[in-house]
């Protein structure tokens, strides 16, 4: 309400005659914005498209960075914070007295869920908090694909398949949005691992960055419209991501029609000239370096080059005008220019009680023999392991939470809630790696059941050295299996991890496998929710979990040399490389047992066909019944696999999902649909995606279980292939080339191309060569039409 007085206050003052010299154009809405930025000093544009400097937000104590405000013309600061799995405000590098928010399960553990819908109320919490606490724009979510199981940051990210990724994000911005807290999208493009993360020169095909790297961004885009990308560290073929023209001007916004702002990660601009001219329009953080960066030389401060570039016409303001105005279209979306709350809610959610229900529904059952779980009645459990007492709830880097200890629920604390009798201590003495000897046949006779927890830390700046266990680790499996097993006695193990780690070498061994991951602030709760039953788990794997790190995609490849790493596995990322290549995982894609027995009935229709011409989309729909007492989940999986196409393919990718409650006893009908896109590749030498098959379309529990399959064939009046398209295009395609080749034989198929030729001057020449062949003009049209349709019906 004062801001709105001071605007009248100032229009009455500047309606006075001898005043409009003195007044200036105020940031009111969109319409103004022209107005505003033509009153703007040179000095001014310069420091709008630059951050107010490291643990420098006045308004908001321990944010990670602002704006620099222009009061005279109405232009307030605007706050960002990190905190993908929460608001983090102070402590670390970003300064300040920590605050305290609520800390939800990290990344890769909401996408575990496979539940949108779930994940849009997180990021309500979430855009709630932030906007209680003054924060104008989260700095997340982060949804770069999990390349390698050794990325620091798997945590951080959903999944390494981009529909998954797509979706779970897109409903977190609309959660977060509907708050009135901007999400800043994170981090455009490929930003996959953390070595040399800010010095690196990746190589990656167009077509990998079409199928696997960009979906995500698009797909949220589109269905989300965030108000804010960030670009990445990397350099992408050559040119620095926050500085390359084509990833933000041309694909970002050209193609996709983005129209928010692009902000650069922290000290991620080497030239802050090229940053804007490529579509980078804020610098972050801004303010003079006190030391050297791989970006930015000591004593360096953005706002000044900008300034030097503008006064010598090296950047013109045309130019940065540009910038300013998506700047300002963000500004004006803002709390801290609207200073208007929202409604609020009749009866806002707990936040507590939604962070608990995140983290038993994220939770994968991975093994289960013989129903060893969930725990029976008046069951005692013995807990081995450090882990036990030095429990992971949440990542580090920005996507640390500063969760307050008296809502942080323990391993013990969860357990003991639950009424379960938790051995974690005889005499005083943990039962860790180092007590066994002393401990291991007294925890045996006063238990019924071991739990040996194996956790991992995961943070920012750094990837992981190994997926293997430890031997201290592997030796207290060893012998706790043994002495339980001696007794009759079951053995749980209790993974709380943010990626995958070895698990070949022990699982053999153990009864029950439990994946909670990092699991928030109420991790012990939603650990004994599960290990009760008193929740049925549902979560599915969103990456697969490799036998060995040798059989990983990217291995040879990761995390390269000094300069450069090479995306050589191109778009055979996770499940559609080891399903493809027919390498065994331990745990596949999507995998996740439940206590509930599912049965799948019978795919509707039995086969189909999609006339892309008239149909949006086509749908296929199957019944599912939960054959037990137990309220159950269940997520249903669609791939979709492509038996011939001119380019290779992975042999299936997840095209479809949907999860789905189910009472005791009860029948649900699912019907997932698929459009065009779902059934194309993007082929670089004609820059568009192609529809080519006949299809498979796979129904399964994960990529590895598949139920039904269902025939589908693509049809069009616009054949894919015609006379003009690149002879290159069919003499590489095996099958295509089959087909010429049993017209003009072999020799004329493999012969020297020179030049671009196309289909038809292929078989032009052909004829001319070969006059058994050259016959009348007529009779060469059909022999083409008929290698046309030949082709297309492939």
């Amino acid at each position: 309400m004062k801001k709105r007085v001071f605007r009248l206050s100032l229009f009455a003052a500047c309606s006075l005659p001898f005043s409009a010299a003195f007044c200036a154009p105020q940031l009111t809405d969109t319409a103004s914005i022209p107005g505003v930025i033509a009153a703007m000093t040179l000095a001014e544009k310069a420091a709008l498209v630059t951050g107010a400097g490291m643990n420098n937000a006045e308004k908001v104590a321990g944010a990670a960075g602002s704006t620099l405000a222009i009061p005279r013309l109405g232009i307030p600061a605007i706050v960002f914070a990190d905190g993908p799995v929460g608001v983090r405000l102070g402590a670390g590098p970003t300064g300040g007295a920590k605050r305290f928010a609520t800390g939800f399960p990290v990344s890769i553990a909401m996408a575990a869920s496979w539940d949108p819908a779930l994940i849009q109320r997180v990021g309500g919490a979430i855009g709630r908090e932030a906007r209680e606490r003054g924060v104008d724009l989260m700095l997340g979510p982060a949804i770069n694909i999990q390349r390698s199981p050794r990325n620091g940051r798997n945590f951080e990210y959903f999944s390494e398949d981009p529909l998954l990724t797509a979706r779970i994000a897109t409903s977190y911005i609309r959660g977060l949005q509907a708050q009135g807290v901007g999400a800043v999208v994170k981090h455009f493009a490929a930003n996959n691992q953390e070595t040399r993360r800010q010095t690196l020169n990746q190589i990656v095909s167009e077509r990998a960055l079409r199928e696997i790297y960009f979906p995500g961004f698009e797909y949220a885009i589109r269905e989300a419209q965030p108000w804010a990308i960030m670009s990445s560290y990397p350099a992408i073929n050559g040119t620095a991501a926050s500085q390359n023209a084509w990833l933000l001007t041309q694909v970002l916004r050209d193609q996709w029609r983005f129209n928010g702002m692009v902000m650069s990660d922290w000290y991620g601009v080497t030239d802050p000239v090229r940053a804007l001219l490529a579509g980078n329009d804020l610098n972050m953080p801004g303010g003079k370096s006190k030391n050297d960066t791989p970006f930015v030389p000591r004593n360096t401060d953005p706002q000044e080059v900008v300034l030097t570039a503008l006064k010598s016409g090296a950047l013109t303001e045309k130019q940065i005008d540009t910038n300013l105005t998506r700047i300002l279209q963000t500004v004006i979306k803002t709390q801290a220019f609207k200073q208007a709350p929202l409604p609020e809610e009749a009866a806002p959610a707990d936040p507590a009680a939604l962070a608990r229900e995140v983290a038993a529904d994220s939770m994968v059952l991975l093994k289960n023999s013989n129903h060893t779980l969930p725990l029976r009645r008046g069951q005692r459990i013995a807990a081995f392991g450090k882990n036990v007492h030095r429990f992971f709830d949440t990542g580090g880097g920005s996507a640390e939470v500063n969760i307050d200890p008296q809502q942080r629920v323990s391993l013990q604390e969860g357990m003991r809630n639950a009424g379960v009798t938790f051995i974690d201590t005889l005499d005083t003495q943990e039962l860790d790696e180092g007590s066994l000897d002393k401990t291991l046949p007294r925890a045996v006779e006063q238990s019924d059941i071991a739990l040996i927890a194996i956790g991992r830390s995961s943070t920012e700046g750094a990837d992981s050295y190994t997926m293997a266990v430890h031997p201290a680790e592997l030796a207290m499996i060893q012998k706790v299996s043994a002495a339980f097993h001696q007794q009759n006695k079951k053995v749980v193990v209790l993974l709380n991890i943010g990626s995958p780690i070895e698990m070949t070498s022990w699982q053999a061994q153990v009864d029950a496998i439990l994946l909670a991951w990092q699991p928030g602030q109420q991790g012990g709760n939603a650990v004994a929710d599960i290990l009760t039953g008193k929740v049925s788990p549902s979560g599915k794997l969103p990456l697969t979990f490799p036998v060995r790190y040798a059989d990983t995609p990217s291995f040879g490849n990761f995390p390269g040399n000094s300069k450069t790493v090479i995306f050589g596995e191109g778009i055979y990322v996770g499940y559609r490389y080891y399903d493809t290549k027919g390498i065994a995982p331990a745990y596949p894609f999507g995998h996740g047992l439940s206590y509930a027995k599912i049965e799948y009935g019978p795919v509707t229709p039995s086969s189909l066909v999609f006339d892309i011409d008239k149909q949006q989309s086509v749908a296929v729909s199957l019944t599912l019944r939960n054959a037990s007492d137990r309220t159950a989940k269940e997520v249903v999986q669609l791939y979709v696999g492509d038996n011939v196409a001119r380019l290779d393919r992975p042999v299936q990718e997840l095209k479809a999902f949907e999860k789905v409650t189910l009472n005791g006893w009860e029948s649900k009908t699912v019907t997932l649909r698929l459009d065009k896109r779902a059934f194309s590749y993007y082929d670089e030498d004609r820059q568009d995606w192609v529809p080519e098959g006949p299809f498979t379309l796979r129904i399964g529990r994960s990529s590895r279980d598949i139920v039904a399959e269902v025939p589908l064939r693509v049809t069009s009046a616009t054949p894919v292939y015609s006379l003009d398209t690149p002879w290159i295009a069919i003499q590489t395609w095996e099958e295509a080339a089959r087909v010429v080749a049993a017209v003009i034989g072999d020799e004329a198929t493999n012969a020297w191309i020179t030049g671009s030729p196309t289909l038809g001057e292929k078989l032009d020449q052909a004829f001319q060569q070969q006059p058994e062949l050259a016959g009348s003009l007529s009779e060469q049209q059909a022999v083409k039409q008929s290698v046309l349709q030949q082709i297309n019906a492939l």
